[in-house]
């Protein structure tokens, strides 16, 4: 290893995540051509080859991934010691990424994180908005906004708030087709089901008395986008059983007619989480009591 140099390997880290020379070279403000010659010093150095280099991708041999995998968790270990040095100083600053949901996102996060970032300079966040469920430590996040049951033992949480669910319909669809009165007459209507509910999409919770039960619904349309299904149940197409949050402002404009009120029990809660081999440094925490703060500030969405 005589001759390798970490800042080469922590260079490396980041093109590989990164996947090109030319995003490293912007985020590091130096040259496409520097940060070439410095991957091919520290595969001199190795003597081994690391990437494949093409015109539309890089990818990595087998050396260059395990080398990867060893080298993220130092990256990692130096910036949690950068981090413990942080916590005590009276300044925060570096970058925290975060994955969440679109719903999330669009009426609470971006505002907030604007808001977070407008207040502290020092500090930079990426945001990356999807709704499917990521590997905090393989794809490199620091926090993610999730709902629902956590199952991760690896990771911690932070309850943020507690988002009800409502089934809507269009005034014009219950005019065709009926107001169902209890949930067994749902059965005569067209569901639309939510692809990545953890119970399956066709399965749809109430409660009567306090007792809890599962009711089994079909429908026509089914995605894992729950906009997709706002989207297809205003076009009059059926019934969804969406976050609350998400169809407050259509409710209040009488676009959607809330149904089955009385039965619907689905409720989950909002989490802040993060990897449980990583302590929060001061910057998270910071960043965690302030999206708390901006989702109860939005509490009369959630519930």
């Amino acid at each position: 290893m005589a001759g390798v140099k970490a800042d080469d390997i922590f260079l490396f880290v980041q093109v590989v995540e990164a996947g090109s020379f030319s995003k490293v070279a912007q985020q590091q403000e130096i040259t496409n051509s520097v940060v070439s010659k410095r991957i091919s010093r520290l595969e001199a150095a190795l003597n081994m080859q690391l990437m494949y280099r093409s015109t539309r991708k890089l990818s990595l041999t087998d050396g260059g991934q395990m080398l990867y995998q060893k080298a993220k968790l130092a990256k990692t270990a130096l910036q949690e010691a950068q981090d413990a040095v942080t916590g005590y100083s009276d300044t925060v600053s570096g970058k925290i990424k975060i994955t969440a949901p679109a719903v999330s996102a669009r009426l609470v996060l971006n505002e907030a994180i604007a808001k977070f970032c407008k207040a502290h300079p020092e500090i930079r966040i990426e945001l990356n908005v999807d709704d499917k469920v990521v590997d905090l430590i393989e794809d490199g996040f620091d926090l993610a906004i999730r709902t629902g049951v956590l199952e991760d033992s690896s990771l911690m949480a932070r309850r943020l708030v507690n988002s009800n669910w409502v089934i809507v319909g269009t005034a014009e669809y219950i005019r065709k087709n009926g107001l169902p009165q209890n949930t067994t007459q749902l059965e005569y209507h067209n569901c639309l089901l939510y692809k990545n509910e953890t119970s399956g999409p066709a399965a749809w919770r109430f409660s009567n008395d306090n007792e809890e039960y599962v009711v089994q619904v079909d429908g026509s349309f089914c995605s894992g986008d729950l906009n997709a299904l706002r989207q297809a149940a205003k076009a009059d197409l059926g019934l969804a059983y969406v976050p609350y949050a998400l169809v407050h402002d259509d409710i209040e404009n009488g676009d959607f007619v809330p149904v089955l009120a009385d039965y619907t029990a689905k409720k989950v809660g909002i989490y802040a989480v993060y990897p449980r081999m990583r302590q929060p440094d001061l910057k998270l925490r910071m960043l965690i009591e302030h999206l708390r703060d901006a989702y109860h500030e939005k509490s009369s969405y959630f519930y």
